[in-house]
């Protein structure tokens, strides 16, 4: 942005001098990963090119990236002197961020999943064959890793005639920003697998759009400064604004940061994006063991498509062969991981036993009471760690190790430790098989590496387990639409076995994409919220076969992707998704009242459905599927930790099981005028009052969901139409909710560098050793103060880190807290630029955590915490 030098200097007098409110520095949950010295300046809509110059000439700062598209602002890297607020106090400023790290968080596959069947499921193969539908004349950007554009599934090529890989850059080069490369070729492996679900066209992998226009906009390194392969704000949003100038039709990413609110700087960026109207597609994110309020930024911008993960439906995989005298010879598959020190193979059969141990339990967490030496012993998980039961087995001579899962569904990846026994894993049926036979006759095993068989996957088509789950914290669903990202099998690095099988919504978020560009291809014209609306009403809810209902909305949005419908989609419904975070506890009134009765938790919605096609009229009707309600808490109040727990612990669910619940255990739906005529190119309304589950605890802090299922048909014609609106709403009253662990959890706490508790604060600080306030989010919070209070009661400022605005929850699977630390020094406002040395005194702490809707200005509102009291400076 250039201007006379005279007029900068004339602005930058005018900044420098003018009453403007100075911008509020925002600081992250101490816990949160953020790039050191490296901050993004967000400027107000209004500010000009006096304000940008004031930073810029700031002493220190170093501008690495101006942004002018779907950010207002730049980013900055500072030196040591510079304080964030002597930027925030610049006219124009509206906020200034940490850059906040963004990591790829794909899990690893077991097997080497099959596309037929998953590309059946989802409606593209009848696309094609129908509708003749590839991506062609569509434009798609990739924010990744890079891609091996040389693959030949890939096109072998870059930015040549006839090439499909005519847009991208490197923005991060293989270890520093500094030194980015010429082209964004791939060092990970993850851009390469996410292109080929997108567009490969090859023999082994068949990807959704394989005529589209691609674009690679590189923002993962091989590694850096944080010692792994991480990207951060500042450059994913770099990345966007160049998808945007490049004239991107459709934008994917398959990264972020958990837990977030829609402010966050990649999140209004996304946000932006599509208003320009660029479709955007995230991933949802995977940290759907830690349960609820886990979906990541940017996938909760505003008409951002967030994509949650359903599990392949076939795979192939290496597999154990059993030798029966009542079987016969049976096939089992095995985990498999090439590189693993615990590589399972036995080429000759050896036996194998069921390991009970000397408390009688078949875990294999004590000495055996079995005689497992020479033999392969088999555990259940459960108890104790992989790597306990691996040590203890290879202690008793065992030959090798095989665990079965104590859940059902596909075998998992485990980690044994730094034992070097043969060990890999097993499912619960065959497990429990194996057991049964193994108790009324000898066995024995041969396995390798390189005989493959193809398995039904026991989960298929089941929501995985690792989707993250919503809501946002302002209690909006948190996940679209769900696709296959569960076993993956696409392309891979040429010099890594060129192909390979990934899990993580990382895989689901390209297939999305991918169908976008199909949708965009047959409807050119359709804006981004009308590309989201079909595709989330044309989906279809996915069964949850523990149950009997549907998967909660809340990680598995509308449901499964179906294309095809999607494609051929003659309706809207506005709006596609319903939040219910205003219910109303009482009675309804009127015809209503009489159906759904007295003091129940409610809401009504009113939604416009519109016929769109122009020549024939269309009759609609409406039922109700409930679909499960999920919690994250246990009685206690603490967090469920579903990620790492030996004893099988899980997000807990209602119904617990398929046997028939009482009715006012599942939400209701009410309408009556669900059954209407609606004519051409007509718009027709339908009032729903939803009911919650009233017959669930409020106490157990239930979110409970369902899904409005439309049928159409239009006039002339036999067949029928299904559309569907998920909703989701919380049991009670949100803005009651406590937001801080409780005190069972043992904090919050005075803690050392270390985490040990401080048990004489006064006696610490004296002895000038590094003292911390300790707490943990059980939810986000708006607004998180920490500050010391004198001994008569009186504020007494503010602790580092101790101002919070959109403050996140802390996930249990980082065994994390966070900390404001108590060294002495205070600050006297919220923006933490008036710093100030603490007077010598007593002194306590009160932390204040504001509950959800709640009002800043109310002190009721928050949850308070006060410490004992301490001395400062040996008073």
């Amino acid at each position: 942005m250039c201007m006379l030098a005279a007029v900068i200097a004339l602005a930058f007098v005018f900044v420098r001098f003018s009453a403007v409110e100075a911008g509020q520095v925002r600081s992250y949950s101490s816990n949160v990963p953020v790039r050191r010295s490296s901050y993004l300046v967000e400027f107000h809509d209004d500010a000009h090119d006096g304000h940008y110059h004031a930073v810029r000439s700031h002493g220190g700062v170093t501008v690495d990236h101006h942004y002018d598209g779907v950010f207002r602002g730049m980013a900055v890297s500072t030196s040591a002197s510079v304080n964030p607020e002597h930027l925030a106090g610049y006219g124009g400023v509206k906020h200034v961020w940490p850059n906040r790290i963004h990591r790829l968080s794909t899990r690893a596959s077991k097997f080497n999943a099959t596309s037929q069947v998953l590309h059946e499921k989802t409606g593209l193969i009848q696309t094609v064959n129908e509708l003749g539908l590839n991506g062609s004349g569509v434009k798609i950007g990739v924010i990744d890793s890079g891609v091996d554009y040389m693959h030949p599934d890939l096109g072998g090529c870059w930015k040549t005639k006839g090439c499909p890989w005519q847009y991208g850059v490197d923005l991060v080069g293989d270890h520093s920003t500094a030194n980015p490369n010429p082209t964004p070729m791939d060092c990970i492996g993850h851009g390469t697998h996410v292109s080929g679900i997108i567009m490969a066209s090859g023999t082994q992998v068949r990807g959704v759009a394989p005529k589209a226009t691609m674009g690679m906009y590189r923002v993962f390194p091989c590694s850096d400064s944080e010692g792994g392969a991480n990207s951060d704000d500042s450059v994913v949003i770099k990345a966007m604004e160049l998808a945007l100038k490049d004239g991107m039709d459709v934008v994917s990413m398959s990264l972020g940061t958990t837990g977030e609110w829609a402010e966050s700087p990649s999140a209004v960026a996304a946000a932006n994006l599509v208003a320009k109207g660029v479709i955007v597609v995230a991933a949802s994110g995977n940290d759907g063991e830690s349960g609820l309020l886990t979906s990541n930024s940017p996938a909760i911008g505003k008409g951002v498509i967030s994509v949650g993960s359903v599990n392949n439906w076939s795979y192939k995989a290496p597999y154990i062969e059993v030798n029966s005298q009542s079987a016969g010879t049976l096939r089992v598959l095995k985990v498999y991981n090439p590189t693993d020190l615990n590589n399972f193979v036995f080429e000759a059969p050896i036996p194998l036993v069921v390991s009970n141990d000397v408390a009688g339990s078949n875990e294999g967490c004590n000495p055996p009471r079995t005689d497992i030496s020479g033999k392969i012993a088999l555990v259940k998980r459960g108890s104790c760690t992989f790597g306990a039961k691996a040590a203890i087995a290879q202690e008793a001579g065992a030959k090798g190790l095989l665990v079965y899962n104590f859940k059902a569904g596909a075998p998992e990846t485990p980690s044994f430790g730094n034992n070097t026994i043969p060990a890999t894993m097993i499912s619960l049926t065959d497990g429990n098989m194996l057991a049964a036979l193994a108790a009324k006759e000898s066995l024995t095993l041969t396995s390798t590496n390189d005989k493959f068989a193809t398995f039904e996957m026991e989960d298929g088509g089941r929501v995985t387990g690792f989707s993250s789950y919503g809501p946002t914290p302002e209690l909006d669903l948190g996940v679209d639409i769900s696709a296959p990202g569960g076993s993956i099998w696409s392309t891979y690095l040429r010099n890594n076995g060129s192909y390979a099988s990934m899990s993580g919504t990382s895989m689901a978020a390209p297939y999305v994409a991918g169908a976008v560009a199909l949708i965009k291809q047959a409807n050119p014209g359709l804006l981004p919220e009308q590309v989201r609306n079909i595709l989330t009403t044309s989906a279809k809810p996915v069964a949850d076969p523990q149950t009997g209902q549907k998967y909660t909305p809340f990680q598995s949005g509308s449901g499964l992707i179906n294309i095809y419908d999607a494609a051929k989609s003659r309706a809207t419904i506005d709006p596609p998704t319903l939040a219910l975070n205003d219910t109303v506890f009482g009675p309804f009134t009127g015809v209503i009242h009489r159906l759904a009765g007295d003091n129940v938790r409610w809401a009504s919605r009113t939604l416009k459905v519109k016929n769109t096609d122009t020549t024939r009229g269309m009759w609609i009707s409406m039922d109700h599927a409930a679909a499960d309600s999920v919690t994250m808490f246990n009685q206690n109040g603490t967090v469920v930790d579903a990620t790492y727990g030996t004893s099988g612990e899980t997000i807990p669910t209602w119904p617990a099981s398929t046997k028939p619940v009482a009715g006012n255990t599942l939400p209701k739906v009410t309408s009556l005028d669900s059954n209407q005529y609606i004519g051409p190119g007509l718009t027709g309304l339908v009032t729903v009052f939803i009911t919650a589950p009233s017959g669930l605890n409020e106490a157990d802090r239930w979110f409970y969901g369902g899904f409005l299922n439309f049928t159409m048909r239009w006039d002339g014609e036999s067949t029928q139409s299904s559309y569907v609106v998920p909703y989701g709403g919380y049991n009670g009253d949100y803005s009651k909710i406590n937001v801080l662990a409780p005190a069972s959890t043992g904090l919050p706490a005075f803690v050392d560098d270390d985490g040990n508790v401080v048990s004489d604060v006064s006696a610490a600080l004296a002895a000038k050793k590094k003292t911390h306030l300790a707490y943990f989010m059980n939810m986000p919070s708006r607004l998180v103060t920490v500050n010391l209070v004198d001994a008569a009661g009186r504020f007494a400022g503010y602790l580092p880190h101790g101002y919070n605005a959109n403050a996140v929850r802390t996930l249990p699977a980082y065994y994390s807290y966070t900390t404001a630390a108590l060294n002495g020094t205070a600050y006297m406002d919220k923006d933490l630029t008036k710093e100030t040395t603490v007077a010598p005194g007593k002194y306590h702490v009160r932390l204040s955590a504001l509950r959800l809707f709640g009002n800043p200005k109310k002190s009721s509102d928050f949850e308070v915490w006060e410490s004992g009291g301490f001395v400062i400076g040996g008073a």
